[in-house]
């Protein structure tokens, strides 16, 4: 006879078997949308999730590739250890060997003249310049520097002087001593001596028969020093008037609109620029290059009426000749060799041929006393004849280009 459990523990084992049977059930049931969140993160979720399928990405759209303008950099010279120097080619512009030859002489004045003369590109083209100059000279103190001889050296050594051009006398307000007897600057005596100076270069440069062109002096910064300055251009200029020599005016061309010392101005080009210097007296490379520009055209203008040498004068030019190590297999062709003419040297070069061709007068000259003694010409040559009144173009020559009887 079988024993019977008791009613709670087969209560128990049902509800425990009830319980597997639920959750064995549910691990096999698919849960829809996606997993819900807990309502507390301390309570565990006991049902089990599917694993989702992952969205599938989108094909990124097409973009064109960017191009890049940057050069690519490499290493220069500097991080390789090469050390290039820099450069700077002056080219010399030589004047013609028959330029005229022209001469600056005076003080530190004439030094900045010639200065303007040699930074001008066309200037120092037009002419070959010789230049003897001293900062400090003048024609007072002959026992510091004489004038007049260096001019007598100067003028010896080129025969072919074209010009000579004299700008002096910033240095010489200073007393001259006669003898015992000192003569005070721009004093009667002083200025007769000084005519003496003066007259003495004159006379060098027209024994020498070279004409001379004098550059006054211009404004300086000093009123007292200008003045005196102004006396001595009245007195220079008397004297080169009286040789029949040209004088080159410049005070006007550094002066204000007023007539006063400025040291800006128009330079050569219109545009206004520093012309003098800090010191009131000389000048910067624009006021040079403007102080040769002024003297230029009295040089140009002497050059232009001296006459123009004869052929005979002007040098032979030399032959164009072939060089004289020639090898002795060169022959001439036959046709050619007739016309050539040998020479110790090489071979000359045959003459060139006419520029034009064969040339036929119309008519025989014909003189009238007016047109109505004019008549129609009548062309004796039967070429010209049946060119200008049949209009028959004359046969051609054997082997010329209108020759077509090789057809």
């Amino acid at each position: 006879m079988q024993q019977r459990l008791p009613k709670a523990v087969s209560r128990a084992c049902l509800a425990i078997a009830g319980a597997i049977a639920v959750m064995v059930a549910g691990a096999f049931l698919p849960v829809p949308g996606p997993r819900l969140a807990l309502a507390e993160e301390s309570v565990m979720n006991w049902r089990g999730t599917l694993p989702q399928a992952r969205p599938r990405a989108e094909a990124p759209a097409y973009r064109a590739r960017r191009r890049i303008e940057i050069a690519p950099r490499y290493p220069d010279d500097s991080t390789l250890g090469l050390h290039m120097p820099a450069l700077k080619v002056d080219v010399p512009i030589l004047a013609d060997a028959h330029a005229p030859l022209v001469a600056i002489i005076g003080d530190s004045l004439a030094d900045a003249l010639n200065f303007g003369f040699e930074g001008d590109p066309g200037l120092r083209g037009s002419y070959r310049l010789v230049h003897r100059t001293s900062s400090a000279s003048g024609l007072v103190r002959a026992d510091y520097f004489s004038w007049p001889q260096t001019l007598a050296t100067l003028l010896a050594e080129n025969r072919d002087l074209a010009v000579l051009v004299i700008m002096i006398g910033l240095n010489d307000r200073q007393p001259i001593r006669v003898g015992d007897q000192t003569l005070e600057p721009l004093s009667e005596g002083w200025r007769e001596d000084y005519r003496n100076r003066v007259d003495a270069l004159l006379t060098l440069a027209r024994d020498a028969k070279v004409p001379v062109i004098w550059v006054g002096l211009p404004l300086m910064r000093s009123p007292r020093l200008s003045d005196d300055l102004k006396a001595l251009n009245t007195l220079i200029r008397e004297r080169v008037a009286i040789f029949g020599q040209t004088f080159v005016e410049t005070v006007d061309a550094f002066a204000d609109a007023s007539g006063g010392f400025s040291a800006n101005g128009p330079d050569v080009m219109g545009d206004t620029v520093r012309l003098r210097g800090s010191d009131g007296i000389h000048f910067t490379p624009a006021g040079q290059r403007k102080l040769a520009f002024f003297t230029d055209r009295a040089v140009s203008r002497i050059l232009s009426d001296r006459p123009a040498p004869a052929l005979a004068d002007l040098p032979a030019p030399s032959p164009v000749v072939a060089p004289g190590g020639l090898s002795p297999q060169v022959r001439l062709p036959a046709t050619l060799a007739p016309n050539w003419n040998a020479t110790p040297g090489g071979i000359v070069i045959a003459p060139s041929r006419p520029p034009i061709g064969e040339t036929r007068p119309i008519s025989p000259a014909r003189q009238a006393n007016s047109l109505l003694d004019r008549t129609n010409p009548t062309y004796g040559d039967t070429l010209n004849r049946n060119l200008f009144d049949r209009g028959l173009a004359p046969a051609a020559r054997p082997g010329r280009s209108d020759d077509h009887g090789w057809r």
